[in-house]
């Protein structure tokens, strides 16, 4: 059998792989970058997160009245933070509306006051009246 020799175009192969790098090229300028997604600045994520954790701990520690407290202070510091622009504005909603959330949530009951203070301060009177009267 004889080989048979192809005999190769170069002048087509190159027109070939002219067209097809100008075709790859076609609207392939540069790629359009998203932006960076936002970020909590770290000085106030830090702050917020802190104060976050005192909540938390309060609670654990069963001190409601205490972690109500820090919660409204949380409370106050998101929104001071929000109003001053420090928080990018994806997060401002969702930031504010869990430091509400968590203030609703803790419930402060103080402990009752013994009632029988009351109750000896009357008969210490009485008994005094008693024994003025003998």
């Amino acid at each position: 059998m004889q080989r048979r020799k192809t005999r190769t175009r170069r002048p087509e192969l190159i027109a070939a792989l002219a067209a097809a790098v100008y075709l790859a090229g076609c609207g392939s300028g540069p790629t359009p970058r998203a932006a960076p997604p936002p970020k909590l600045p770290a000085a106030v994520a830090t702050s917020l997160a802190a104060r976050s954790d005192e909540v938390a701990q309060a609670l654990a520690a069963g001190d409601a009245c205490r972690a109500a407290s820090l919660a409204q202070q949380l409370q106050r510091e998101t929104l001071a933070s929000i109003n001053a622009g420090r928080v990018p504005t994806p997060f401002q909603e969702h930031l504010a509306s869990a430091a509400n959330d968590l203030v609703s949530r803790i419930q402060c009951i103080p402990p009752a006051q013994p009632q029988d203070r009351g109750k000896h301060k009357g008969r210490e009177k009485k008994k005094k009246q008693n024994e003025e009267n003998d």
